[in-house]
């Protein structure tokens, strides 16, 4: 198996233990509904999957991180875009691990130091990540993918700002935090899939 695989698999294997192991944690948790409830809130306190997910979120952040070095390598020359674009990943990476040591609060309940901290390393990790998109217009060997990253880029903004508009919401449209996370989530990772795998393919 070649270098380019071998990160590609990691990259795959981090997307889906973020999007698919609390599909599989979470038949655990009785009333948990994903449209409505975060994945963080299956690493709560009063989670009984609580260890499941937080070893989960660790895991998935190491395994972002390790992507970087695969995506620093896919790249030609480094530039302030280039930098950017592997930050973002790191601090994607990092922002995750963070959130599985400090879980957050269950909903409706007073904060804490530990739901504080959750909230602000997971909270910087996704606008890092948000931001990609915008690099990746400035990236030669993406180029030819400037309006796809474009639509990417407004597509996750778009939905990262309704999912910070739900998350104190019970009723209406914006109750449903969880799927809005999810749509969030499927964008991001999209995105840097495609710019991956467009790299090594114009690379080869």
């Amino acid at each position: 198996m070649d270098q380019y695989n071998i990160y590609l698999f990691v990259l795959l294997f981090a997307t889906l233990g973020d999007l698919l192991i609390p599909i599989i944690i979470a038949l655990k948790y009785p009333g948990y509904d994903h449209f409505i409830d975060t994945i963080s809130a299956l690493g709560t306190k009063i989670s009984p999957v609580q260890k499941y997910q937080c070893w989960n979120l660790i895991l998935v952040g190491i395994l972002f991180i390790v992507f970087a070095i695969g995506q620093s390598l896919a790249f030609e020359q480094i530039k302030w875009s280039h930098t950017l674009y592997i930050l973002g990943i790191i601090l994607f990476g990092s922002g995750t691990i963070i959130a599985g040591f400090f879980p957050e609060d269950p909903r409706g309940t007073n904060e804490t130091a530990s739901g504080k901290i959750h909230g602000i390393a997971s909270g910087i990790g996704f606008m890092f990540l948000i931001l990609n998109p915008l690099w990746a217009l400035w990236i030669d060997g993406l180029m030819d993918l400037r309006i796809v990253n474009l639509i990417f880029l407004i597509f996750a903004a778009s939905s990262f700002t309704l999912f910070l508009l739900s998350e104190k919401k019970k009723t209406g449209f914006l109750k449903y935090t969880g799927l809005f996370q999810r749509i969030n989530l499927i964008i991001l990772y999209g995105n840097i899939i495609m710019n991956y795998i467009w790299l090594n393919t114009m690379n080869n």
